[in-house]
């Protein structure tokens, strides 16, 4: 269980469109709630699966309610819904953060919906005033009973039965389909027999009515392309070929045998058989495969890959000059490399290869995948010369630990590192590199090996209804992605599926043509994993008088920012942020939702920023708002214990506490002995005001003498002896 931290308070999206993973409860079920003196929270679990909580800030409180965290105990959520301007962010699979535009006064009360993978959630819960201070703290819900114990355990069981026989899984599936070419054949001609989705490597029998008159196998992709003969007795007419497998289940193909002719015609018109296509294709591209047989000839047209696999088959048949012509779409999974297309008349082959190649410009990477706290990740890559790369690195809580733009050489090169931390919190991190609209993921991992996760970035935030927006996604491989596309009114607007290759990348575009103007949500789902990007189509500048706010007006180098404020519904705001030396650190655009609130939470001082009054801008056309930042310089860290003199003795608790650690970072606690020799370490987070606590007991094996206490951080590291007596 993660033990429960402040969050900060951070957000990606404006108004979340969740979409409930529904079950069923019969009747409401009221939880048990738990309550301070000045703040209330009751919850009530609702039919469809979810927990409406209730907060209230008692009439008796003289502090407004600003922000509240919630933390599930042993289960995970999955979504929430919130009212009167609240805004929220999922920070772990276990803790969410909201803040609130229009803090609860007292007196007043706000409801929250929530969804989570639990019938009836344990969730403990801390509410803030406007300063960041606790208010109150309690529990909510209890564990979940087992129920339903199985019955009749101790029923004996008859051992003696033989097993059953092994099941026959059937060849022919829903999908399953065949045909003859050519269509209508006569008796004593060969006819080529092309199926596609069928089982893998599974034997078929194929009939002409009730007379077998070829046996073989699927191949292992499913497919397969057979020559067989139509038997010379074989009557005239209208004919099923049935296609049976082992289960005898079944295809049928109805079509007509033609009256056999007398004798083969001879013509002396031979065209060559031949095969075009382009060269390089890229993932989404539709490419055209064309060339010249005999007039009439029917051919078939197979894909193969590197391996000389068929990936997929078709067939074309050629016009009165002999010319023929398809198009394929690369499918956006289709792995990199060489294919080769090959045609076939039954007679003569030829091939041709073609390359499927990426569509990014920039490419980048390290030189491992795993790295140890404390050591430096060199990162290279190239990309269109002259032009600034934007370098991010985030967190496996998905909080941004490094952004910078790296210049890009005259010969396309470029390079920047980043020195993990000692105490940085392991797991799996994500390298994103973006230039202009392009942008490529890469993950390593931090004291682990990378795991895959699902990223997904738009290549705009803004759109009018003649573009096509290009989603470049990065997600586990060989994986199936579901997208959906929610409109303004909160109804679905689109939906498919998406295929990842065994690169773990793909590019996904759509249309816009029948899209009014408003603000969208591009959701792509994974089971539980699920990345949402808020997208506007036909939204204007000119937002009227904007108002600006941040959570705090006074900040330190390394601190994150979350900028809200309010405005016209639906339109565009450029937020910027510039240091007291005028050099703007970022830009980014935001839009304001349909209710007129707007925000941003990729904003962050940087770790080297220098102290004094920074500037948020926030600008639309010719409408303006500035805010003044004050920056202030880096806080010393603290250690502190709770003896003076600190003696203490063996089975004894020692208090550990401190400050200007850092905010929301891992900590890390070690006990020295004889030379700064570790005997045991402590790993906690400090809170989102840089401070720490934990307790250490004192073992009883350890011999009367002096020790260390040491504690470190991102922000440095800090001793204090202590004396076991």
């Amino acid at each position: 269980m993660v033990v429960l931290s402040l969050r900060k308070v951070l957000l990606k999206s404006i108004i979340l469109i969740v979409f409930i993973i529904s079950s069923t409860f019969s009747g409401l079920i009221p939880a048990v709630h738990a309550s301070s003196s000045l703040v209330t929270v009751t919850s009530t679990n609702t039919p469809d699966g979810k927990t409406q909580l209730q907060i209230t800030n008692n009439p008796s409180n003289t502090f407004d309610v600003s922000s509240l965290t919630l933390q599930i105990k042993n289960g995970n959520f999955k979504s929430f819904t919130l009212e009167n301007g609240w805004i929220g962010k999922k920070t772990s699979p276990d803790t969410i953060t909201f803040f609130a535009s229009n803090p609860v006064k007292p007196g007043d009360l706000i409801t929250i919906t929530i969804s989570t993978d639990q019938l009836t959630p344990d969730l403990v819960w801390s509410a803030f005033d406007l300063n960041n201070n606790q208010i109150s703290t309690g529990e909510i819900g209890a564990p979940a009973i087992p129920t339903n114990q199985s019955q009749n355990t101790n029923q004996p069981q008859n051992t003696n039965q033989p097993p059953p026989p092994p099941p026959i899984n059937p060849g022919i599936l829903g999908t399953s389909s065949f045909r003859i070419i050519p269509s209508t054949p006569a008796p004593g001609f060969d006819v080529r027999v092309v199926g596609q989705s069928f089982a893998s490597s599974t034997p078929l029998d194929l009939y002409i009515g009730n007379q077998k008159i070829d046996t073989f196998s699927s191949g292992s992709d499913g497919n397969f392309v057979i020559t067989t003969t139509i038997p010379q007795n074989q009557q005239p007419g209208s004919v099923d070929f049935i296609l049976k497998d082992q289960t005898n289940n079944q295809k049928t193909f109805t079509t007509t045998i033609e009256q056999a002719p007398p004798s083969r015609t001879i013509t002396n018109r031979v065209i060559p058989l031949t095969v075009n296509v382009d060269p390089v294709l890229h993932p989404g591209d539709t490419g055209i495969i064309n060339g010249t047989t005999d007039p009439g000839n029917t051919i078939t047209i197979s894909i193969l890959d590197s391996t000389g696999t068929s990936i997929t088959t078709f067939t074309a048949t050629a016009d009165k000059n002999g010319n023929y012509a398809i198009s394929q779409t690369i499918p956006n999974d289709r792995p990199f490399g060489k294919y080769t297309v090959e045609v076939s008349d039954g007679q003569r082959q030829v091939t041709k290869d073609y390359t499927v190649v990426s569509t990014h410009q920039i490419s980048i990477s390290t030189s491992q995948q795993r790295y140890d706290p404390g050591q430096t990740i060199i990162i290279n890559g190239t990309a269109i010369s002259n032009q600034p790369v934007s370098i991010a690195i985030t967190d496996p809580t998905g909080n941004q630990v490094y952004a910078k733009d790296v210049n890009v050489t005259s010969n396309g090169n470029i390079t920047t590192s980043y020195q993990i931390d000692n105490a940085a919190i392991t797991g799996t991190y994500v390298i994103t590199a973006s230039q202009g609209s392009d942008s490529v993921s890469l993950y390593v991992g931090v004291g682990v090996n990378p795991v895959a996760r699902l990223i997904a970035t738009l290549d705009k935030l803004n759109y009018q209804i003649t573009d096509k927006p290009v989603l470049s996604i990065s997600a586990p491989p060989a994986s199936t992605l579901n997208f959906v596309i929610v409109d303004p009114s909160d109804q679905e607007k689109f939906s498919d599926t998406i295929p990842i290759g065994s690169n773990g990348f793909a590019t996904y575009s759509f249309n816009l043509t029948s899209y009014t103007p408003g603000i969208y949500a591009a959701v792509i789902t994974r089971g539980n994993d699920k990345v949402v990007n808020n997208f506007s189509v036909g939204l204007q500048t000119g937002c009227g008088q904007i108002s600006l706010r941040t959570v705090k007006s006074t900040y330190s180098p390394g601190d994150d920012m979350l900028i809200f404020g309010n405005a016209n519904p639906d339109c565009i705001i450029q937020l910027a942020l510039t240091d007291p030396n005028g050099q703007q650190i970022k830009s980014e655009q935001t839009f304001v939702d349909k209710v007129g609130i707007f925000s941003a939470f990729d904003f962050r001082i940087p770790s080297d920023g220098v102290p004094g009054i920074w500037r948020l801008d926030a600008t639309s056309g010719i409408d303006h708002k500035s805010l003044d930042i004050n920056v202030r310089s880096q806080t010393l860290m603290t250690l502190q214990l709770d003896k003076n003199p600190p003696i203490y003795s063996n089975g004894e608790l020692v208090q550990i506490s401190g400050s200007g650690v850092g905010h929301e970072v891992g900590v890390i606690i070690n006990i020295l002995g004889a030379g700064n020799s570790t005997l045991d370490t402590l790993n906690i987070q400090s809170t989102n005001r840089g401070d720490y606590s934990t307790e250490w007991l004192v073992p009883t094996s350890f011999s009367a003498g002096t020790y260390t206490i040491e504690v470190k951080s991102i922000a440095g590291k800090i001793t204090t002896p202590i004396t076991i007596q």
